[in-house]
């Protein structure tokens, strides 16, 4: 329900002369005579007061409790988005009853944990965000920033999903202990669609014999391994499925299937990020997504001593 996924910020520009690509993508504290992450704090400071419209995708957002490292270099906080532009009810689920009526200019705000980690020297950053039921906010943040950024440096600023390979390169050998298929269930009772709002989501937990396990999670990304094959299976019986893998005594919950390794990667919250009110705590999701950013840092910038 809750995951979080990593892209990588780049800025590419064609007046660096340069055979190779690579080195025609700025060093993002350098750009020009603008830094990446003090035009994020600039620009993201000066929206956390007041709701602000976007009338194309009928959206309002505002950011909210951020918060700036100037030494780390890292910017986290909430970034709220609700969507406006349809009449609805909003029914109690116990009841079945009509609370309220959201008209066409209200939205209902969701609270989006966004974290971006900006190091000095480098051509790429990392930027997490929180989806809910598969639902984020990287177009929206693209659409409302790229234009600031544009005009302060006359450049592109590029998001793109940081590569599957990286997520889980620390967890390749790691023991998969459960298979959880989801799937929706049509409901024919009208008071059950009434409570489930039409289906009924469920998830199927499978289990390997006591002490076993359904091999490393590297064999669920083989196409001729027997993992592969029983992915292929249960992926008809459900819309996802998923490997929870243990290493080391903790457990990380990935997207496996056919296209899971081009798609954007999303990584479930586990048990240890604490909740209130259905939406993650601020503090709690915050330390467990530094843990996956060190991951990356690891991963990207082995000899270079970085620091997350």
């Amino acid at each position: 329900m809750h995951s979080i996924s990593p892209y990588a910020m780049r800025c590419f520009n064609p007046a660096i002369e340069s055979k190779k690509i690579e080195d025609r993508y700025c060093v993002l504290d350098q750009i020009g005579q603008h830094d990446l992450y003090s035009l994020l704090k600039i620009f993201i400071s000066a929206k956390t007061e007041n709701y602000h419209v976007v009338e194309d995708s009928k959206q309002v957002y505002k950011f909210s409790k951020m918060s700036f490292n100037d030494e780390t270099r890292h910017i986290y906080g909430w970034f709220q988005v609700g969507t406006y532009g349809i009449k609805t009810d909003i029914i109690n689920i116990e009841s079945g009853q009509v609370d309220f009526e959201k008209a066409q200019n209200n939205a209902e705000i969701i609270k989006h944990y966004l974290h971006m980690f900006i190091p000095v020297g480098f051509n790429e950053a990392i930027c997490m965000m929180h989806s809910y039921r598969g639902h984020g906010v990287k177009t929206l943040f693209t659409d409302i920033f790229s234009p600031y950024f544009r005009e302060a440096t006359t450049l592109n600023l590029q998001l793109s999903p940081l590569a599957y390979e990286k997520a889980i390169e620390n967890w390749q050998e790691a023991n998969t202990k459960e298979l959880k298929i989801t799937k929706f269930k049509g409901l024919t009772d009208i008071a059950d669609q009434i409570k489930n709002l039409g289906h009924e989501e469920q998830e199927l937990t499978m289990k390997p014999p006591r002490k076993g396990t359904f091999g490393s999670l590297k064999d669920f990304f083989n196409p001729d391994s027997e993992q592969a094959k029983i992915v292929e299976v249960l992926s008809e019986l459900g819309s996802q499925v998923k490997t929870v893998v243990e290493l080391n005594g903790k457990k990380r919950t990935f997207t496996v299937g056919a296209d899971a390794f081009n798609s954007v990667c999303r990584i479930d919250f586990d048990d240890s990020v604490q909740m209130q009110d259905g939406a993650p705590m601020i503090e709690s999701v915050n330390r467990w997504v530094l843990v996956i950013i060190s991951e990356y840092v690891l991963d990207m910038y082995p000899e270079f001593g970085v620091q997350p």
